[in-house]
């Protein structure tokens, strides 16, 4: 039997992040999953950089008649939706690609199959049984399914199926008022297809600030996008020619559409691991139960990423990844103390960080509200959108910002500096005093 100091499962963000972090300090390292294809998780493969690839075509496409507003002379026919497809499928090689040579680099061992536990020492992958010293569970998450809508890669898909589709529909149902639910309704409206998104609570983004909700609903119903919140889907109902949804809480009962794309979230990937035989405890909705040390209920067992109950960001399972392997190596109990950004890539883009408005009701912390608009900025204006504000929460005690969102350009890009600035605990003077390039669509802050 084959022996490891650590082994990793999953090769996820969190995951090959581990691997590389424990090799690179000593630590004679197995990296497991299913197949070298799947190297990168769902991050790389049908999350965050397919996504993404695809919403930029479409904010390209977006900004077709600003292009000719500034001179530029071309004619737009379309998206052609293989090319598309195959385009972001060379990214995500060559990606994947510059993972592997990291990972080699390092030293990082690599085993393809399926991993279970046979005990609190050893797995077993494709009938070969290894043992290990410390152990890092990687395993992200999948697409979660409701009753109502059974998946079928046609008519009804996931986000991981959009990706497999060589034509566009004409019109699509979206279900779920997340992030990824808004995202696709973005690119979808921008390459002309009918959009209803569907939300089941009150307001899209449920876990961002109110009026930042508020300002991505006025902006969807400007693009076309038909919105019905506070509404579920009780029936489906398939044929050749699209799908009949039988909603509950809009004024219509049924929607007619081509597609059904299903958004309503992820759920924990651990199948197949057989928890139960290392010990390991899950918490009632399947996540991995761990301490602030990222260890489980075995000690020398860590978990970090979607399968564990923390925002499912591929930026957060690296910090973790970072941290859980720092303690295999120092021996150490360091915690996760920094504050994680939330993103959505709509149209308009939406960044949060720290303590929201609501939140700080809630908690009873007294609070000013400051804003600064779009508007007033001219590299916003010079790239055609002004749209969107900043909010950004300070302490009325002391003037130290708490957190801020922001909607509108560029702001999964200008947040960074408000997430340093509630993490180092600044105040919004320091912040303003801060001097900015001009123009830039940073220095809105200026204007706080």
């Amino acid at each position: 039997m084959r022996e490891f100091d650590a082994v990793v499962i999953g090769a996820g963000p969190g995951g090959y992040e581990a691997a590389l972090q424990l090799a690179q300090g000593g630590i004679k390292t197995l990296l497991i999953d299913r197949s070298k294809e799947r190297i990168g998780g769902v991050c790389l493969n049908e999350g965050c950089i397919s996504a993404k690839a695809y919403l930029q075509s479409a904010d390209y496409l977006s900004k077709a008649s600003y292009f000719k507003e500034c001179g530029i002379e071309m004619e737009i026919k379309g998206v052609d939706i293989r090319q598309l497809r195959e385009k972001t499928g060379l990214l995500k090689n060559e990606l994947r690609s510059g993972i592997v040579w990291l990972l080699e680099q390092a030293g990082v061992e690599m085993l393809y199959g399926s991993a279970s536990f046979v005990d609190t020492y050893t797995i077993e992958v494709s009938g070969e049984r290894i043992g290990f010293k410390k152990c890092i569970i990687a395993t992200g998450a999948k697409v979660r399914e409701t009753a109502p809508l059974a998946l079928d890669g046609k008519r009804i898909l996931s986000s991981r199926d959009i990706f497999e589709q060589e034509s566009l529909p004409s019109s699509i149902a979206i279900v779920g008022g997340g992030p990824i639910g808004c995202e696709f309704s973005t690119f979808f409206r921008a390459l002309g297809v009918d959009v209803t998104l569907i939300a089941r609570g009150s307001q899209l983004l449920s876990g961002e600030d109110e009026d930042i909700a508020k300002a991505l609903l006025r902006a969807f119903k400007k693009s076309g996008i038909r919105v019905l919140t506070s509404t579920t889907v009780q029936k489906a109902e398939v044929s050749n020619n699209g799908v009949e949804l039988f909603i509950e809480g809009a004024p219509q009962d049924i929607i007619l559409c081509e597609w059904v794309l299903v958004a309503v979230g992820r759920d924990p990937y651990t199948d197949g691991l057989n928890l139960v035989n290392a010990g390991i405890k899950q918490n009632e909705k399947g996540f991995i139960e761990v301490n602030g040390a990222f260890q489980t209920t075995q000690n020398h067992i860590f978990s970090v990423g979607d399968c564990i109950d923390t925002p499912a960001y591929a930026h957060t399972a690296y910090a973790e990844a970072k941290i859980a392997a720092h303690n295999i190596i120092s021996g150490g109990m360091d915690c996760n103390t920094h504050i994680s950004p939330s993103a959505v890539f709509s149209n308009p883009p939406i960044a949060s960080c720290g303590l929201r408005e609501r939140e700080a009701k809630e908690q009873g912390i007294e609070i000013e509200v400051k804003k600064a608009f779009f508007k007033v900025n001219s590299k916003a204006k010079i790239l055609g959108d002004d749209s969107g504000f900043v909010k950004i929460m300070v302490s009325s005690k002391d003037n130290v910002i708490l957190g801020a969102s922001i909607i509108g350009v560029e702001a999964t890009e200008i947040i960074h500096e408000l997430v340093l600035a509630v993490e180092k605990k600044h105040t919004l003077q320091e912040i303003k005093a801060m001097i900015h390039i001009h123009p830039s669509v940073s220095e809105i802050l200026k204007y706080i």
